[in-house]
């Protein structure tokens, strides 16, 4: 255990020298982490708008890179990021927060294809609403409905990491949603997001 707060932009190369110091091999990188923050991007403290910028995205990519080399030395790993239903579309009042899951899914997809050929497999997880503190850590108190495990939510996401899937859904209007991409314009989208996630 080495607990770490991935706001900080040292604690990537802190969780690595511990891992390293105590011959720990990773096989499997899971990126959990992130948060949101729900209200209107001007209101929102500037520093927890920074902070969702270095956890939701410079620590995954900065996690990743660290631990890449081993797995593609050894030519095997696998590495699962989490992402969001938010992911596929911009969504009103939690604008940073899905720009960084967008950010999150484009860079799973974009280094599976890269790390074909050393035999890591990488995925991005979007799920929908989720069992945990998220709604009340972002603000979205009243969104807490309709909402998965996280048992459920991590098996789907292992499910298709062994799969060999580039990213993965869990919901029905998750992926609904993410289907009507060539046919609702953005701007509805937008706005119909917070039913998803919440």
């Amino acid at each position: 255990m080495f607990p770490a707060d991935l706001a900080d932009s040292n604690a990537p190369e802190n969780i690595f020298a511990f891992t390293k110091e105590k011959g720990i091999e990773i096989e499997l990188l899971i990126n959990n982490a992130g948060f949101g923050q729900y209200g209107e991007s001007h209101s929102i403290e500037k520093q927890r708008m920074l902070d969702m910028l270095q956890v939701n995205c410079h620590a995954v990519v900065h996690l990743t890179r660290l631990y890449l080399p081993g797995m593609v030395a050894r030519r095997r790993g696998d590495i699962l990021i989490l992402a969001s239903t938010a992911s596929f579309q911009a969504v009103s009042y939690i604008s940073t927060y899905a720009a960084t899951k967008a950010f999150d899914l484009l860079f799973a997809e974009g280094l599976a294809e890269e790390m074909k050929p050393y035999g890591i497999r990488v995925c991005a997880l979007c799920p929908g609403s989720t069992e945990s503190e998220f709604h009340v850590v972002s603000g979205q108190e009243k969104f807490r409905r309709r909402t998965e495990t996280a048992e459920k939510v991590a098996h789907t996401g292992l499910q298709a990491l062994a799969a060999g899937k580039k990213f993965a859904q869990t919901r029905y209007f998750s992926r609904a949603l993410r289907g009507t991409g060539p046919v609702l314009p953005r701007t509805t989208k937008s706005g119909s997001t917070m039913i998803s996630l919440g």
